[in-house]
Formats: C-alpha cells, structure tokens, sequence
C-alpha cells in the first residue's frame, strides 16, 4: 500500500533533467522539478511540482512574458528549501508529483550536499501551536504527557507515545528522537533501538538504555516549522551522526561499567551535553519559532540566558569506528560487518570476503551451512552493504523466493500462459516482475537486484532452475529468459508487461542458501560446475561474539556500473603455476572416475576469484582463497562409494588428493581443502560412502 510521507527537498539542477528546472508547460501554467535531501534512503531522482501545489499562494503574472514569470519565480524560491508531501505513484509515470509544498529557509551552512535525517518530534500536550495545528488538520496525536517527566517514563515503560504525522518507521529508521519544551529547547533522546507501530497506530520506541541531550545549540542544522508538521524535524547528516555517535559512546561506557562492577542497568533517562564544536554556536534559550522560522537567521542570545545543562564530566575515550565512503571493496566488506552486527549477527570476516568474491565472480553463489548460522541473513546484510532497500514494498531491489518442494519445472518459478483467458500468468513468487522491473530503463539497469533463492533444494534444482543453468553461462547480451513462445506475442492481453523473452542484466546477482537433510535434494554436477558453493562457519560464541564499536554510518548505493568497476579481468601469465596443479588435481580425481575432474569452467572461475580477491586485506590472501576456491569448487564434487573414491581420500595410498596439496603448497596450505579431504574419509570409514 502507498503511503503519504512528507520530504525536504530543492529546487533541482538545470543539468539533472536535462532541460530547465523551471518552464511554462502547455497549459500555461509553472512546473519546476526538485530533487529530494533527504540521506540514507531510496527515493526517485527527481520530482515535478506546479505553482499551484504551494501551500501558501505565490505571486504570478499570468500576462506578463515567460521569461518574467519563471525569473520571479526564481527569486520566490531562492534561499528556500522545499517541504513537501509525496504518494508513490500507482502507474509508472515519468517523475512522480509533489503536494502541499511549503517553502522554509536555508540554514546558514547549506551547501548542494547537505542532506538530512528525518527525526521525529515530540511535545507536551497542552503545546497550544500544536494543538491549533491538531485543530487545522484534524489529526489527533494522542499524546498524554505533560512533561518531559512524563515523556520520558512513557518510553522506559514501553508504552505508545503517540502518533506521527506522515512519518513511517519502515522508511524513515532513526536512533532518536526529539522532545519540544514549550520554552522552545530541543532534547534529543536515544539511543532508540527501534521503532514500530502498534495495532491503532501509535509508535512504540524501544531501548536498551536512554539518555537525553540538549540540541538546541543545533538549531542552525534543523529545519522545523511547527505550522507545517509539529511530528517531525530534518536534522542535517552530519550533526545528526554526531549526536547519535554520542549517544553510541555513552551507552557502551555505562554498558562496560555494569559489567565491571555487575551492576544491573538503571533504566531512568540520563541528560549529558555535547561539549562546544563547529555547530554549537546557537545558544539554548533562543525562542525556537521566533529562530527557525526567521529567514534572516541573525539571532545573538547573551551568555546570561543560557539554559543549565547536567554535565557528564567524561564521555568514553574509546574511537567509534568510522567506515569509509570511498568506492572499493573494503568499504563493502566493513559494511556487510556493521549492518550484521547491528542486527545481532556475528559472521567470519573471512566469510564475509568470501561471499562478496564469489557474487562478483560467480553466476550464483550457494550458502550451506548448519540451520541457524544465518544464511539467509547474510544475503540482507550484503544487500544493505550494497545500499539495496531491503522493505516489503514494490521499490524492493532485493527478493526472497521460498523454494516448495512441489515445484517440477520452470513454469512454478516463471509462470504460465492461460490459453483461455489469452493472459500470461505469473508465479506467485514475484520472480518475473522483478526481472522485468531490472531491465525495464537505463535508471534501473544500473541499479544492483539481488535474488534469493531460500532452502533452494527443497526441490530438484535442475527441474525449476533448468533454463537459468544454461542462461547465466552465455554472454550478457545472449542472456535471454523465455517466458512463452514467440508465436502469442502481442497476442496476450499483458503481453507488453510481460514479453516472451526477457533480458537477465548482470546487475542481477542471485543467491541460493541451502540445508542438508533428509528432507532436501543433492546437488548435482550441473549446478555444482556452476556454483560456489559456500560454508557459513559458526564463530565461537563464547569467545568471538564481540561488537565492535560502529560510530553512526551513511548508506552507500551502489550503481551497477560502480559495482562493476570493482571486477578484475584475470591476466593469464599469473596462473601458470595454478594451472599446474589444477591439471594434477584432475589428472588423480580422474583416476577414480571419469564424472570427477576440473573443468575447463571451473579453471576460469577459479582464476577470477583469485584475481577479484580484495586486496585491502592481508589476511585473506590468494593462498587463503585457492584453498577455499578448491574446497567450494572442487571437492563438492568428490562424493561416491568407497571402492571408487577410496584410493584419492587416503594419504598412504600413492595416487591421493592429499599428496596433490603437498606437492603445491607454495600456492596454498590448504588447510580447509585438508580438513575437507580428512571428513570425507571419516564418512567412507564409517558408512562406506560420502556425499
């Protein structure tokens, strides 16, 4: 369901349309397109806007010449920004259209790249401008409280606080929120773990500590106007992230006292201040309607009106650790750690690595692993990593197919066409409309889709997969899916929704995660050769299930064509010495049996794992990953009766596996491929076969 949010935007760039930002359009009438501000969110690039959406009227001479109307309008908008209401459109119209725009002024420090967060705002009851606003708009807010007090034990106790108008947790996800004295100060509570939405509407906040800063000081990064929308602020990003990084570094140094001295956590709000930086030089009892809503924004308060502030005499002295925004591997790799631990999620750095390698390098990547180690996870944190909108709405670029283990063919995943109704009829899994929605404009072309095929082998995966298996080995521009016959083309009643054949882009990255059990398929050889086939470890929970501590981070997205940049082409004078045990490693498998070997496939693979390897981390080196690359690669394939395989597993023997890796351990270790190889064995020992 679409749903009203409201959004802080500007006036866009001639260049970012490629025509005027401003024109009269052919019914006379000024259109303008803005651009929205607001940061670690997906929205559309650009909006259209016409006078007549303007909450309050602005002046415009219908008789007077083009050129005049559109420099007047000009000059109506300059040193504005632009809050303004926004539906998703139903249909895919070409921008969508902005309401109820109202005009506030630029802060002092803006800049083109200023962005905010959305914050909400909260206020004691008897606030009579909110209530007038209430009144106005016949919106009720249902707050109870009447004072900071009561606000602050209405949170601890995990009640509602009320309602926020155009304001969804789901879009807008923030580590605190703001409290309006009547007086006009600005308290910012936090750190909020999470927002959500009971039955009838009202929000809970929920925490794991809270504490309270005076923000007033901030007034020159807030746009708040309480006659527009009392719930809500845009606070720029970069105070933003310092006061939630505040809020981080109180809580993990209260969080390390109690520990030390075993004390239970004291759930009552502690007020700390922010020492004096390059933001603080609004004084706190400045009237806040009478400074925000002031375009001159020349306000000088004395020393003698300064409101008190609790004091903290020491924040920790720990470093937050910061995540850089610059383009390159690392920077995905920290993130992926950052949003995993965020959610309770503990993962191997080195698997971390892994899955990001293989998705660069591999037409699919299968995670296996224990239930539990977070599989599925994994796939959300790296789409996060990615700056892929992981929600539950259309705009999704990240999709979960839950594999039945009904499905025998490829019509279960795809669809079919109804002969009778002369439609074509899609899974119900969504799978085709995403695939159509990543090809269906440049824009979305050079985004990133990620698709997740959930417990992929509750069925056979050559029955429903068949036609990916070959697609994904051709050249991109022969990567063609096949929804029905050529001859009912144009003939469907939906058949310019649905074509019969679509275009799968390499911006579409697919995963699959797997269980091993009595209720699920093997593999076979087909999708093996085409897969890196991945092992979540389980880091040791009583040890290494440490967090480290993240300061406030922006949300990266990636284009396709970034994306892209970070993949190397192998260069083929590096791998002679790989190519020589790749061959000698075949040459043993193949004395066992002629289905066992290292294709030519699975060479090039190998080689464009290596090479793609990041090389921002020294521990995960190229040793490291020519052993994972043969345990993934190579020996998923080893698997049969002890009279076949028998001789390769055992190291007495004098044609073996294990000899292979001792012959080359200048390339490598193998110290997973070893362990593998020893598993395998234990498994003919005591049942005569391995899988």
């Amino acid at each position: 369901m679409a749903v009203e949010r409201m959004i802080i935007g500007m006036l866009s760039d001639v260049t970012d349309s490629g025509k005027s930002n401003v024109f009269i359009n052919k019914s006379g009438a000024i259109q303008y397109m803005a651009k929205p501000l607001i940061a670690d969110e997906e929205l559309p690039r650009q909006f259209t806007g016409y006078i007549s959406s303007f909450v309050d009227d602005i002046e415009d001479d219908l008789y007077a010449a083009d050129d005049k109307r559109i420099t007047h309008f000009y000059s109506e908008l300059e040193n504005k920004l632009l809050v303004f209401s926004y539906i998703p459109p139903f249909n895919n119209s070409d921008y969508p259209k902005m309401r109820e725009v109202s005009l506030v002024p630029q802060q002092e420090s803006f800049d083109n790249n200023t962005r905010f967060i959305t914050v909400p705002v909260f206020a004691p009851k008897n606030d009579e401008k909110i209530n007038e606003w209430e009144d106005e708009h016949n919106w009720r807010l249902y707050r109870d409280y009447k004072n900071i007090e009561e606000f602050s034990q209405t949170i601890t106790t995990k009640k509602p606080v009320g309602s926020i108008y155009k304001f969804y947790p789901e879009n807008n996800p923030t580590s605190f929120v703001v409290w309006k004295e009547n007086e006009g100060r600005l308290l910012a509570f936090g750190k909020i773990d999470n927002i959500s939405k009971e039955a009838v509407g009202g929000l809970l906040l929920e925490n794991s500590g809270l504490f309270k800063i005076d923000i007033t000081k901030y007034l020159r990064n807030i746009v708040y106007n309480p006659m527009i929308n009392p719930t809500i602020m845009f606070i720029t990003e970069d105070v933003y992230k310092e006061i939630a990084d505040e809020f981080i570094k109180r809580k993990n140094e209260l969080d390390e006292e109690r520990i030390n001295k075993n004390e239970e956590y004291n759930s009552e709000d502690i007020e700390i201040s922010i020492s004096a930086n390059k933001h603080s030089d609004i004084e706190s009892s400045i009237p806040l309607d009478k400074y925000l809503m002031d375009e001159n924004r020349k306000v000088t308060i004395s020393d003698s009106e300064k409101n008190d502030v609790i004091e903290i005499e020491k924040l920790s002295t720990k470093e937050l650790e910061k995540i850089s925004n610059e383009k390159v591997d690392k920077t995905i790799i920290d993130y992926m750690e950052y949003h995993g631990q965020s959610n309770n999620l503990f993962y191997s750095k080195y698997d971390l690595i892994n899955l990001h390698t293989s998705v660069k390098c591999s037409n699919i990547t299968i995670l296996s692993g224990l239930s539990g180690t977070g599989k599925t996870q994994i796939v959300d944190v790296y789409a996060k990593a990615l700056g892929i909108n992981s929600s539950s709405s259309d705009s999704s670029r990240l999709l979960y197919v839950p594999v039945r283990p009904s499905w025998n063919d490829d019509s279960d995943l795809l669809g079919y066409v109804d002969l009778v109704h002369m439609v074509y009829r899609p899974s119900d899994t969504g799978f085709v409309d995403f695939l159509v929605n990543a090809q269906k404009n440049e824009e979305n072309q050079n985004k990133l889709y990620i698709v997740c095929f959930d417990e992929m082998n509750l069925a056979r995966v050559e029955h429903y997969f068949s036609q990916f298996l070959s697609i994904l080995e051709r050249p991109e521009s022969q990567r063609e899916l096949i929804l029905y016959d050529k001859q009912y083309r144009g003939r469907l009643y939906n058949s310019t929704d649905y074509p019969d054949r679509i275009t799968i882009g390499d911006n579409i990255k697919f995963v699959g995660t797997v269980n091993v059990d009595e209720t699920t398929y093997h593999f076979s050889d087909k999708v093996l050769d085409r897969a890196n086939i991945i092992n979540l470890d389980i880091l040791n929970y009583s040890k290494n299930w440490i967090k480290k501590q993240f300061g406030t981070q922006s949300n990266i997205v990636w284009t396709n064509k970034e994306y892209k940049n970070l993949i190397k082409k192998p260069v083929e004078s590096d791998f002679k010495r790989v190519r020589e045990f790749l061959w000698d490693l075949h040459i043993v498998l193949r004395n066992a049996s002629e289905k066992f070997g290292v294709g030519p496939r699975i060479v090039k693979a190998i080689e464009s794992y290596l090479t793609n390897i990041p090389e921002e981390f020294d521990e995960f080196n190229k040793k490291i990953g020519l052993d994972y690359q043969v345990l993934q690669r190579i020996l998923t394939k080893v698997r049969g009766p002890e009279n076949q395989l028998g001789e390769i597993l055992n190291e007495k023997s004098e044609v073996n596996i294990i000899k292979i890796f001792d012959n080359y351990s200048d390339l490598s270790d193998f110290v997973k491929s070893r362990e593998a190889v020893k598993q395998k064995q234990k498994e003919l020992n005591t049942y005569g076969y391995c899988i």
